[in-house]
Parts: C-alpha cells; structure tokens; sequence
C-alpha cells in the first residue's frame, strides 16, 4: 500500500488531534479571508469554477453536481426478485414476522451494564451481568430464521455477543464492502409500558405502522440486511467477487464498546483502509425541502463529550451557611457556561454546506436572496453571516453549524439541616466539525477557573492539579468519552456516485415510478453517533443512511416506536441490487 492511500491509524489522544484540528481550522479561515478579500476583483463565475474542480463532469461549473442515476436492470440476476420483494403479500407477511420476532427479543442495553470484555469467560459474564442473556436467546433466533446465512456464510462472535458475517468474495485484490446495525436497544421504562398501542417487546401492525422497541432502531436494519444475503442465497446465481461483511455491534445505545472489539477484529484481519465503503443506519428515506426532494447520507459526525464538574466543599451545619454553599457556586458557574454559548460556524468542512448548495441550486422555492447569500457564502462574508443567520433561528438547524451545550444532570445535598460537601452536574456537548474536544474543555476550564478565583477554590482537570486546592474547596473536572468529529466522506468521487445514483435509482423508478421527480442526493451531517465512530480507521468512504419512507411519528427511543412498514421492504430491494452493481465496480476508480 503507498503512502497516499494509506489512511493513517485515527487517535483518540485530544491533545494531538486537537492541535491538527486547530492547525486545519486556522489554514481554513486564513483561506477563506483570503477568498472574501478577492471576491471583491474576481467575478463569481471564477469562484463557482475554483471550488467545483473535482466535481462530475455532467456539470462542471455546479456547486451541487447531480449524481448520475444508475439502473442495474441489465448487470443483477433474478431482476424480477424486486418486485416480489416490493409487491409480494407472501413476502411481506414472512418478512412482517421475521421482524416482529425480532422485537419480541427485549435486547436492552443500559449504561450501568459490566461489558463483556470485563471478563474472560462467556459464562462469568453472564453470572456477573445476566442482562445480556436475551443477546444469546436473538442470536439462536437469527440462526433458526436465517438458516442459509448461518450455513454458507462465516459466522464470528465477537467479544462474545458482537456479530460478524463474512460471505468470502472470489477476488482478494477487491476491498470488503461493510454493512453495520446494533442488536441493542434503548430500554422500556416499565412506567410507560401502559401508553404503548401494542405492548413494546410483544410488537404490533396496524395496516401501516408496525410497532415494537427496536422497531427503528434498527433492528429493521438488521433483518432487512440479513433478508437480503438470505435471498441471494435462496436464488444461487450470485457469487460475490468482493467479500460482503455484516457487523452487528451489541451496545451502540450505551458505551459502543461492541463495535469498538469488532473494529479491532476487522483491522487485525484486513488493516487500515482496507474497506471500499461502509454503511451504517442514519437518515432514513428522503426529506421534501423547498420543493425538493433529497436523499440526505450523511458523510460526517459531530463529536462527543461528557463534561463531569463536581465541587467539594467543607461542610457544616445549614444554621450557620456561608453566603453561597456549594450549590449556589456552581449555579453560577451554570449560569456562566449557558450565557456563553459556543458561536456558530459554516465552512466548507462542514457537509451541510454541500446540501445547501444542492438547495441554491436545484430547489424550485428557494426565497432567491437565501439562494443568492448560500451560493455566495464561501467567498463572501457577509453572505456567509446571513446563512448562518438563517440556519442559527431554527433550532432544527442551528446545531448543524453549532457545538451544542447540555446541562443534563446536576446532584448535591443530602439533607436539609446539613450543608452540601459535594455537588457535581454533567454537560454534554455534540462538537460541531469545525471544532475540537480541546476546544470544548477549554472553554469550560475558563469558566471554572474564573468561578475558582472568585471563591477561591482549586481546580483538578482529569487528574492534574490546574490551581492548587485551598480550605474553600475545590473543583474537578473530569472527561467522559470524548470523540473528536469524525472525518468526512469525500462526495466526488466514484464511490459516492455509485451509493447516490443507486439510491436514486430505487426513489425514481422503484418506489415512485409514476412520478416525475428529480431526487438530488446531497451530503449530511449527524449529529449522534453511530458504530461508524469505531470504523474510521476501516475506509475513508462511510455513509450513515437506510432506505425506507418518510417517517415523523417513528417515535425513537420513545413510547409508540414505529415504522413505516412498506419503507422496510426499500432497504431489502436497494441491498439487493447494490450488492450485486457494486461487486462489478472498479476499485481502481475510487
């Protein structure tokens, strides 16, 4: 492997990634100054043409160049197998069942659970922590509901519950292809069982919605994946050239350490940049903006953060209290942290850039001064100011341009006549691209710091002595699961245009083939995480999406989680012929 496609080992060292992040974002806006100083001589014509080369050739002056649509008719066996999987009762009813069944295995996962690699053994495990023995109980039910899968494909646990599936391509010199889901999900808070339509872990369909925890999320994923490998089996005429790898991670709702051991596995196995793309759950379906129809993959991650701030004090009797307990200190450093709100940022980095562009130029409604401010907002600051503007008023949007702040949990006192010796709160931050863990911490060090010197306290930050602590107290700062933004998908190249021009293939001629719509894939950015944050390392080319339909009542990680039953049969027909269009691809153009 040279040098140039290497993909280097991602670190997870803040102080390392931090200074590149910073380095990058400081060329950024050198460059981008750079840019508005000559917009004012240059005509806007030399920029579109500037920042577009690399772009397709179908339209070389576009800021959002249409994928070409690809039709696979001619290049799979068995075509008409989509249609019996869109249209066939059968079908619909054993694939109905197959994932009811799955529901109806209560594979909950919660963040206080020991992780099987606490142990050495299967069985120690599930002494120390039997709430993973329903992972056992699903994995036998994959078995019985998926026999060819479980016969000619290679089957891995992983870390004891991880699942990995390797149907072995013929050809060693064409990279893997990796589909990822979770078997986990977010746990039923038994106060709510009573207000579900169908009890959650029993399931349920009402002619459109089919109901159950897992539903969504994404055990449809799973055993839309799994129904796919099962048919091209069942039909006997597809060999895969290039290997196809199914990754099923057992904890993406809590600590992720499933697809963390999975990725240890996969890189020990094939090395770094060894895989040609991987797709995980993330958007579902298309989204209708502005008139227009777009399938939104999303090609990047915010990061991740949970800052722990606790605060010890002496105590005493609550008769005699100083003028502000421990309690009144860190409201005011609360108040503090939430009055500074991280500033906005829009840079061509981010991928939403790449999806307004799409909206400036495809969108039939578009009000045309937005159209005007998005198509110059690279080159101009000022139009950059208005977009951002317009983004940072809705709060649907404004994170997807903003680090986010979160004061989730905040505990301290024990009794009323007795004052408070510990107080601690949790701030969650979802890091925007632009940005870094280190920035983050540095922003709420100085507001501690400053709180510290007012009451004079100490600071300890994740273990170092920041200010020395005094007879007042002292604060500490501690980090939990920070995650840097992850790396961004490139979009012009081969292996975008053959996701993107297969997902319009199946909205345009597939599902709507009556209608004469354009649907315009553009990239999009999470801004959760998904197992692809231990898969950086894997490929540069990860896209979180899943086919299906618009759904606005999926009601995720909530009471009433559904699913658009017919969307679930989108997944099972794309898989089946994207796996068969890309096993032909040239790996040499990607």
């Amino acid at each position: 492997m040279n040098e140039k496609s290497q993909l280097p080992i991602h670190r997870r060292v803040a102080s390392e990634t931090s200074e590149w992040k910073r380095l990058l974002r400081t060329w950024g806006i050198v460059t981008f100054c750079s840019l508005c100083i000559l917009s004012t001589y240059l005509s806007p014509t030399f920029f579109n043409y500037w920042f577009t080369l690399g772009g397709q050739p179908d339209n070389p002056d576009g800021l959002c160049p249409l994928v070409p649509k690809i039709n696979p008719i001619e290049d799979i066996n068995n075509p008409k197998t989509l249609k019996n999987i869109l249209h066939e009762d059968k079908f619909h009813k054993q694939e109905r069942d197959r994932l009811l069944g799955a529901i109806q295995v209560p594979t909950e996962v919660y963040d206080d659970m020991l992780t099987p690699n606490s142990t050495t053994t299967l069985k120690e495990l599930l002494k120390l922590e039997p709430r993973w023995k329903p992972f056992l109980k699903f994995h036998k039910y994959l078995e019985k509901t998926y026999p060819l899968v479980h016969k000619h494909l290679q089957v891995e646990k992983i870390n004891h519950l991880g699942l990995v599936y390797t149907w072995k391509g013929k050809h060693d010199d064409k990279k893997p292809i990796i589909l990822a889901a979770h078997q986990d999900v977010v746990p039923v808070q038994k106060a709510t069982v009573d207000q579900w339509t169908y009890p959650p872990f029993k399931g349920g369909y009402d002619g459109k919605y089919l109901y159950g925890r897992g539903v969504s999320d994404c055990k449809n994923l799973l055993i839309g994946l799994l129904s796919t490998i099962e048919l091209l089996l069942q039909n006997k005429e597809f060999h895969p050239k290039r290997t196809i790898i199914l990754a099923f991670g057992y904890d993406e709702e809590s600590a992720g350490t499933g697809a963390a051991e999975i990725a240890k596995h996969l890189l020990a196995r094939y090395g770094p940049d060894s895989i040609l793309q991987i797709i995980d759950e993330g958007n579902e379906s298309f989204e209708e903006v502005e008139g227009l129809k777009l399938i939104l993959p999303a090609t990047g991650e915010k990061g991740y953060l949970d800052s722990v701030i606790e605060l010890y004090t002496p105590g005493g009797h609550s008769s005699v209290p100083p003028k502000h307990t421990s309690i009144g200190i860190m409201a005011q450093l609360i108040t503090e942290i939430e009055n500074d709100a991280f500033s906005p940022l829009l840079t061509q980095v981010n991928p939403i850039m790449g999806e307004l562009f799409c909206l400036a130029e495809h969108s039939p409604t578009l009000n045309p001064d937005i159209r005007r401010n998005i198509l110059k907002a690279q080159v101009d600051a000022n139009a950059n100011k208005k977009v951002v503007e317009y983004l940072d008023a809705n709060l649907d949007t404004k994170y997807l341009i903003t680090t986010s702040q979160a004061i989730d949990v905040v505990e301290g006192g024990v009794k009323s006549n007795a004052l408070p010796e510990h107080v601690s709160m949790l701030v969650n931050s979802r890091i925007s691209v632009e940005e870094s863990v280190q920035d983050v911490i540095d922003k709420y060090q100085f507001h501690i710091k400053a709180i510290a010197q007012k009451f004079n306290l100490g600071l300890i930050l994740n273990g170092e002595q920041v200010i020395k602590p005094t007879n007042q107290g002292y604060f500490n700062y501690s980090l939990v699961e920070p995650l840097e933004p992850a790396p961004v998908s490139p979009i012009n190249g081969e292996s975008w245009n053959l996701f993107g021009g297969a997902l319009r293939y199946l909205y345009e001629d597939l599902v709507f083939p009556k209608s004469n719509d354009t649907f315009v894939v553009a990239p999009f950015l999470s801004t959760g995480n998904t197992d692809t944050k231990s898969y950086w390392d894997l490929s540069r080319n990860i896209y979180r999406y899943q086919p299906g339909l618009p759904n606005s009542k999926s009601g995720i990680h909530s009471v009433d989680e559904r699913l658009v039953f017919e969307g679930h049969f989108h997944i099972i027909a794309f898989y089946y012929y994207y796996l068969q269009v890309i096993d032909k691809a040239d790996d040499a153009k990607f």
